[in-house]
């Protein structure tokens, strides 16, 4: 299987090249719903409106500020579309039964969002995700959040 191996924070993380529609250089982003926690903004790519998850979350960090040197990785998964920022999208690995690999335990430091740790000999330890876990983040609300409702005038 392939994944394209991405860095966020000096990690090294892979995502199945079958998710990967497109990686595109980070642009300036709309406002992201405050409700979304984990969505970094709203990026209008090719006239769709796309949720955009703040990666810095697979560390345990909080939202930084987009730089135009990151990457935007566009994903789809189940038909929706919704990218990933990433400090860099590096190179395509393939992966197979027989490399090496550990179980990852889902902790604050490493949240259960990787299917297996797999180790390269170009790239260190490589955790592997899994794009619909991503995908569900992006929608995932603050419990805490009120909802508000609109009155028509």
């Amino acid at each position: 299987m392939e994944f394209l191996v991405l860095e966020v924070d000096n990690a090294r993380f892979g995502i199945p090249t079958v998710d990967v529609r497109e990686v595109v250089r980070a642009v300036s982003l709309g406002d992201a719903p405050a409700q979304f926690p984990n969505m970094l903004g709203m990026l209008n790519y090719r006239g769709q409106v796309l949720g955009v998850l703040e990666s810095a979350f697979l560390r345990g960090r909080s939202h930084r500020e987009l730089s135009p040197h990151e990457h935007l990785i566009i994903l789809q998964v189940e038909g929706q579309l919704f990218a990933l920022r990433v400090d860099q999208a590096i190179e395509i690995m393939t992966w197979t039964d027989d490399d090496e690999r550990t179980d990852t335990p889902g902790s604050v430091e490493e949240p259960d969002d990787a299917l297996k740790t797999v180790a390269d000999p170009r790239f260190g330890m490589v955790r592997l995700l899994d794009a619909g876990r991503l995908l569900s983040e992006l929608h995932l609300e603050q419990s805490h959040q009120p909802t508000q409702e609109v009155e028509a005038s």
